[in-house]
């Protein structure tokens, strides 16, 4: 067979637009434009330095959403090659040469940064004075502008339309989950008659939630309910019941991808609850928060922010998790919506206009005073809803730093598409074969989960992520304790993630716990993290998970299956394949070398 082709889905183009090129794999390169309403880039960049001057955007914002969808039956060396300007490998060599001390396969919670990255980040701080962009200094204004021109291109990178999108700043996606989770409990506590320990609003979450998603609820006042799969989600948004529920005030919180399995769920339904909030009054008030840590590692997300009457409230994401550098995560706030936040309590830094300290305890928030212009229609790029939602100094260096990892991404990977279109062909790749690999006696080697039926979801993007969880069975079909593999791979010089991977609902959903031996878990001592109990009565309590992202390669997949095989997979004459059990990767290993496809 040939190469893979890529099936793709193109949606919101103009008739007659030329702006896209294929790089010849069926995948085509998208630079979604902007047009800018309030300040113009002119005046944002009016003093920047040479080579931080954005590119002038000349046509209307119209992002381009492409699924790729690996198709063909050859999962041959060819399939995940030629998605990006130049091969991965040499870009690997040339942008990349700090990832030779291993094999790193734990993208999903943080990919690399590249060389070009710290170096044109680095030559801007040594060749400019930056100050805090609080003050009104040059070096002030400077950052100022670099901040704000920084704001503009990661909206613009993500797809998102700055007319009816702002970016807050944040330290992660954690930390933008939880001004969300503030503002509601402050909300709740303003608006309710009861006492403030008693106020609360309801808050529903889908089963497969980070452990950030989770921890909101203990900011609900006990009003929370998880909903435990998607049908209950889709029974809830059809009419269905949501749990017992005490407020009329709710958010409504899902991953856009699994962190556990990488399992992606349906974007649809921040726009479904919507609409069905015109016709529902007990979801009149409810909103919408997307977690997309995971899912934007790898995914382009143009799709989510394509229609603004459709998009989630809030969207939180991770940068790290898409560039390597710098540390720094952001919250995606609908414009329409951005009046929630603005009624939080608490102010710190820049983000209040004036504060009485004499005279009475009161303060002018400057999120307020955004919302009170957005709805005359003065939505611009610099507006205050991120202002007054952003305590304190921002980390401008590292701001500085994210305006050139999305030139570096952009230069390197062509687009989010081809990143998708690439990782999606070697998960599928290192997927097939991990599912080929049998001990002596045909029992496989692998347990994956979250793989659907047959595994079709792998080579498919809008359902799969580039991430695989899966355990290790031994011969006699018992498991591997997951905190050996992930010792023997580190030993091994493959960088992978096992445990509970901050997913507990996904976790225990995946293993097919009932209540009862979670139970018994907690009562054994068992703890999230590497030093838990792996096996409790010869049941896992949690997975091994390997993640890829844009600058991974075949070799790299070659290498982990070369691992497990050679590591695990054992003969009939050994002591481990005989040990009933009783043996250990750890002491016994098969010979290497005895191949794995």
């Amino acid at each position: 067979m040939g190469r893979s082709s890529v099936l793709v889905r193109l949606s919101g183009r103009k008739q007659g637009d030329q702006s896209s090129t294929s790089n010849g794999n069926g995948v085509r390169r998208e630079a979604p434009q902007n047009s800018w309403r309030g300040r113009s880039l002119a005046s944002l960049s009016r003093k920047l330095p040479p080579g931080l001057k954005p590119k002038s955007p000349s046509a209307a914002f119209d992002p381009v959403v492409v699924q790729p969808v690996v198709n063909d039956d050859d999962d041959s060396e060819e399939e995940a090659q030629g998605y990006y300007p130049r091969p991965v490998e040499v870009i690997r060599q040339e942008e990349y040469p700090h990832m030779n001390q291993g094999v790193y396969l734990d993208h999903g919670g943080t990919t690399i940064y590249a060389r070009a990255t710290i170096e044109r980040t680095t030559a801007k701080l040594l060749a400019n004075l930056y100050g805090n962009p609080h003050s009104a200094n040059r070096p002030a204004a400077l950052s100022g502008d670099v901040v704000d021109c920084a704001r503009a291109r990661a909206l613009r990178f993500l797809g998102a339309d700055p007319r009816h999108f702002d970016l807050v700043f944040a330290a992660n996606a954690t930390a933008a989950i939880k001004l969300v989770a503030d503002a509601f409990r402050d909300l709740a506590a303003r608006s309710s008659r009861a006492p403030a320990s008693r106020a609360s609003f309801w808050y529903g979450y889908h089963r497969d939630a980070h452990t950030s998603l989770v921890g909101v609820r203990e900011l609900a006042g006990g009003d929370h309910h998880v909903f435990a799969d998607d049908e209950e989600v889709e029974a809830w948004l059809d009419g269905g019941d949501g749990g017992d529920r005490l407020s009329s005030l709710g958010l409504f919180a899902y991953p856009g991808q699994s962190n556990l399995t990488g399992r992606r769920l349906p974007l649809e339904w921040a726009g479904r609850l919507r609409r069905a909030a015109r016709a529902r009054r007990d979801l009149r008030d409810t909103y919408s928060l997307l977690d997309a840590a995971a899912l934007a590692m790898t995914s382009p997300m143009a799709e989510v922010f394509a229609d603004p009457e459709a998009a989630p409230d809030f969207v939180c994401v991770s940068f790290y998790k898409i560039f390597g550098f710098p540390d720094l995560g952001g919250l995606v706030v609908r414009r329409d919506s951005g009046h929630i936040l603005a009624l939080r309590k608490y102010f710190g830094g820049g983000t209040v206009s004036m504060v009485s300290t004499i005279s009475g305890a009161w303060h002018l928030s400057k999120a307020l005073e955004r919302t009170a212009g957005a709805r005359d229609g003065e939505a611009s790029v610099g507006g205050a809803l991120h202002e007054g939602l952003e305590d304190g100094t921002l980390p401008f260096h590292s701001i500085l730093a994210l305006g050139e990892a999305i030139d570096v991404h952009a230069e390197l990977f062509g687009s989010m598409q081809s990143v998708s279109a690439h990782t999606t062909a070697l998960a599928r790749r290192m997927y097939r074969r991990m599912k080929r690999l049998r001990h002596y006696n045909g029992q496989p080697l692998c347990e994956v989960y979250g793989e659907g039926a047959g595994g079709a979801a792998y080579g498919d993007a809008r359902r799969q992520g580039a991430t695989i969880a899966f355990n290790v069975f031994r011969a006699d079909g018992g498991y591997e304790s997951y905190a050996t593999v992930e010792k023997l791979a580190n030993e091994s010089g493959i960088y992978v993630r096992s445990g509970g991977i901050c997913c507990p609902g996904g976790v225990y959903a995946a293993l097919q716990y009932e209540p009862w031996q979670l139970d018994r878990a907690r009562s054994a001592g068992h703890h999230c993290g590497p030093n838990g109990l792996s096996l409790i009565n010869e049941l896992p309590t949690g997975v091994v998970r390997v993640s890829l992202g844009a600058m991974s390669t075949i070799q790299d997949v070659d290498k982990f299956l070369a691992f497990l095989h050679d590591t695990f997979t054992t003969r009939e004459d050994s002591a481990y394949g005989n040990s009933n059990g009783g043996g250990s990767a750890a002491s016994v290993k098969s010979e290497p070398g005895e191949g794995y496809g």
